[in-house]
């Protein structure tokens, strides 16, 4: 009887160490999901600051190359790029934030805009935007 006694407390002992370990897992996880819930929030919202940032220059690069371009007479190949771009902005899935095609496109337009640049003889340097804030600027919110 002596023996049970004893097993009896020490299964009490590992129960309730268990139960503990369970309770402070428990805690930590729904700790863990608050905080890892505001972080990913922060990090959408630098994001998609961002994006919009980049999306809007280029659609305003986009209406000023295409104004120019009915008065100027620029070579078939540049009007050409010009109207892939603009058809790259249209295409691009604002309202769906969850399509995967954005990614694909933002890089085409990247690459489509670099080409016109330089196509036009613009530089980087002569395209900053001075508004604010700069989408490098590694924003905290």
């Amino acid at each position: 009887m002596n023996s049970e006694i004893k097993e009896d407390f020490l299964d009490c002992i590992l129960r309730l160490e268990d139960t503990h370990l369970q309770q402070g897992f428990e805690a930590g996880h729904e700790a863990g999901l608050v905080s890892g819930g505001e972080d990913a929030r922060h990090v959408g919202l630098k994001i998609g600051f961002e994006t919009g940032e980049l999306i809007g220059f280029y659609m305003g690069c986009s209406r000023l190359w295409n104004s120019r371009a009915l008065r100027l007479h620029w070579s078939p190949q540049l009007n050409k790029h010009l109207s892939d771009f603009q058809v790259l902005l249209d295409k691009l899935p604002l309202l769906d934030p969850e399509d995967e095609t954005k990614d694909d496109i933002k890089d085409d337009l990247r690459l489509k805009f670099s080409i016109i640049c330089a196509s036009l003889g613009i530089s980087k340097k002569q395209l900053v935007y001075n508004g604010y804030p700069n989408p490098s600027s590694n924003l905290e919110f």
